[in-house]
């Protein structure tokens, strides 16, 4: 069982504030030229002063079942680490580790094995993305040290995602399988899973992970509105990759030249139509949050409808007549191919529908209600509301919430999905956001 964070020896020494100080100063200058793989070296050099005398780094893999250590690269030996070890995974839903990652909370145990000390698990996230876990073996658990472990932690975080973009190292780590070309072009494009400030919080799941073809998501907040985005492309197969892909590069061209929701799908219609020339097309919701207001506006592509949840009970589908799917024209004036301007001609009707504080959005794909267990029964959409309002009812964090449908959904399926299951949840005015999405708190 993990100590209780409020007990344990507190350190002493009037200069341990200065060297923790120093350490993440001397972490800073280094993170400049850090290679990825070296991070865990760099790290434990940095705070052996602090009194830790190792240092490791586990991502969760991409389906977030198991923690996946970093490799110990060729040619460094134990790191400067006393006791470096290889290649480790830790079981998510059943280790310490994985508890810390679930709640994002700090844990710590007695080292064990005759070693002194403590085993220290702090959570590692990107803003509220979880990214797996800070191992530390220290001497001290007092509070006044905790709170400089969290403080490593979050710039581990932070440089493990600044270095991602120029190695695969961390991708690597992440995957436990092959991934298909087209599930490769689709995250590559994608945002993170879990966002929140303390207006807005957006979580999302997304499986097959390693075979994902034809959907996607996006979000961005600019000034008082999150835009938020779902698509479901026609096929499993490379094309439906880069059909996805093409929508969400046309919606995010659009969104940043300050473009409406009309225009967003119009153009999003006229890119792909002229690029797959009507044999492909996209069904998806474009909307729009007024994070002031709580004004939810949308336009629906040929898309199942949003769902809104208030509380613990479902108040209604959102369900209004659609437009089109992108791609096939319908309403939408064409012409607009290789950056031209459309003629003018009619626009998407956009729908509106006023949120009150705490209320949630789902936007999904059909592959989720649509999937069927070994009897032939679908998933449902019954299924998948009494899912989330169970979990929510059971003060399980919304990112937590997500990951554990996405093992629900594929285990219903047996872990063979016919389709593309995703899933984007959105909440106006989180409760305390801080308390359930950041290690700040214990």
């Amino acid at each position: 069982m993990a100590v209780p964070i409020s007990s344990g020896p507190r350190s002493s020494g009037g200069d341990l504030a200065a060297r923790a100080e120093h350490a993440l100063a001397d972490l800073l200058r280094q993170s400049h030229l850090l290679r990825p793989d070296a991070i865990e070296e760099v790290f434990a050099a940095a705070v052996r002063p602090l009194g830790i005398t190792e240092v490791r780094v586990y991502l969760a893999d991409l389906q977030q079942r198991h923690l996946e250590s970093l490799p110990v690269p060729d040619g460094q030996g134990g790191q400067g680490q006393e006791g470096a070890k290889g290649a480790e995974s830790l079981v998510i839903d059943s280790t310490i580790a994985g508890y810390a990652f679930r709640t994002v909370t700090i844990q710590y145990v007695p080292a064990g094995e005759g070693g002194d000390g403590y085993r220290v698990w702090v959570p590692l996230v990107d803003g509220t993305e979880r990214l797996g876990v800070l191992s530390l073996l220290v001497s001290d658990v007092g509070e006044a040290m905790l709170d400089r472990y969290r403080a490593l932690a979050s710039l581990a975080g932070l440089m493990i995602v600044a270095k991602s973009g120029y190695s695969d190292t961390y991708a690597q780590v992440r995957r436990s399988g092959r991934m298909a070309l087209q599930a490769e072009l689709i995250w590559g494009f994608l945002v993170p899973r879990t966002f929140a400030t303390d207006r807005v919080l957006v979580a999302v799941t997304l499986e097959p992970a390693y075979e994902a073809g034809g959907d996607a998501f996006d979000y961005s907040v600019l000034g008082d509105h999150l835009h938020v985005s779902i698509f479901d492309a026609l096929g499993h197969d490379l094309a439906a990759g880069l059909l996805a892909s093409v929508g969400v590069a046309s919606c995010r061209s659009t969104r940043r030249a300050g473009g409406t929701l009309p225009e967003v799908v119009r153009r999003a219609d006229n890119a792909i139509a002229g690029q797959f020339a009507d044999i492909r097309f996209v069904t998806a919701l474009l909307c729009d949050l007024d994070l002031s207001t709580g004004l939810f506006s949308w336009i629906p592509c040929g898309h199942p409808p949003p769902l809104l949840i208030r509380g613990n009970k479902v108040i209604k589908e959102l369900a209004r007549r659609p437009v089109p799917p992108l791609g096939l024209g319908g309403i939408h004036s064409r012409g607009e191919i290789d950056g031209r301007q459309p003629d003018d001609g009619a626009t998407a009707p956009v729908y509106t529908e006023r949120l009150e504080p705490g209320d949630r959005l789902l936007l999904y794909t059909d592959g989720v209600t649509e999937g069927r267990s070994a009897d032939g029964t679908p998933f449902g959409l019954d299924r998948l509301s009494d899912f989330i309002i169970r979990h929510s009812n059971g003060g399980i964090p919304a990112p937590e919430t997500m990951r554990r449908l996405n093992h629900a959904i594929s285990e219903y399926q047996r872990g063979r999905l016919q389709d593309d299951a995703t899933i984007v949840l959105v909440e106006w005015l989180p409760d305390q956001p801080e308390r359930n999405l950041t290690p700040l708190c214990g």
